[in-house]
């Protein structure tokens, strides 16, 4: 917390926290595995990208901020884990004003994901539209709202939509594969994440035609295979969308296929550290 080591138990922000006043503030989050924090370039880029936008000054430089994470580890001793770079608007005066932000960098013990494609998740639709969506806010109101009513439609998350046009799910990005093996991703209305890079990267190695662009309930209805993307999840398969139901994934699939490329990819990343 700010610059002192503290135990997760004993950590607190002050009740004129603006990320407790008003949910004011930004996040990254990033996986380690074998004690390697995965991608934390893109994860960094991406904080101090959201913290410029909300206009939330990081005193902090990116070696500095690199520098903490090290000894975070090296305390913590958490080969695999999870890590929560949270920055909020600071303990305002009025419940209103920006002040000095407080950084909060928090790592627990994270299950890695498993090196074998997941069973496929159910999404069911819902309009709405994040405010600010290119940045990553500690805002998730109405993913947390909704959460009865996944479990009531029998989904295993929400896809946002808006007029038809579907955008991202609370925690990943969404994805469809097309008839001629064209991978299509939402362009605009997202935050743009790391393992959304990472899946666009590696697929334009291998040769794999990919789209980013506007994608309609109806692309959705003839797309031959959709998945979701996130550094928990890597690549999780999608079955269902709503009514309209796809073909489990095979070993051909291009699912399937990218998968293995990001498993590769990770793989490297933590064999040269990077």
């Amino acid at each position: 917390m700010n610059d002192r080591f503290v135990a997760a138990d004993k950590a607190a922000l002050p009740v004129n926290d603006l990320g407790v006043q008003r949910g004011y503030g930004i996040f990254d989050f990033l996986r380690v595995s074998n004690g390697i924090p995965l991608f934390i370039d893109d994860h960094l880029d991406r904080f101090y990208h959201s913290a410029r936008e909300m206009r939330l000054p990081v005193r902090q430089t990116k070696g500095e901020l690199k520098e903490i994470l090290s000894a975070l580890f090296q305390k913590n001793n958490l080969p695999d884990a999870g890590v929560r770079i949270l920055l909020t608007g600071g303990n305002s005066p009025d419940g209103y004003q920006v002040s000095a932000p407080n950084l909060v960098i928090i790592q627990q013990p994270l299950i890695p994901p498993s090196s074998h494609l997941s069973q496929a998740c159910k999404l069911v639709t819902y309009q709405h539209q994040r405010q600010m969506p290119h940045i990553k806010t500690t805002d998730y109101l109405m993913a947390v709202w909704l959460q009865p009513w996944i479990k009531e439609m029998d989904a295993d998350d929400v896809l946002y939509q808006q007029n038809g046009m579907v955008s991202e799910c609370p925690r990943s990005n969404f994805f469809i594969v097309t008839g001629n093996h064209t991978i299509q991703t939402p362009a605009r209305n997202i935050l743009k994440g790391v393992t959304r890079k990472q899946v666009l990267k590696v697929a334009a190695e291998q040769g794999i035609r990919v789209e980013e662009k506007d994608i309609s309930i109806e692309d959705i209805r003839v797309a031959k295979e959709a998945f979701i993307g996130s550094s928990t999840k890597r690549i999780i398969p999608v079955g269902q969308v709503d009514d309209i139901v796809f073909e489990p994934v095979s070993a051909n699939s291009v699912t399937t296929r990218l998968f293995d490329l990001l498993l590769q990819n990770e793989r490297e990343a933590i064999s040269t550290g990077v």
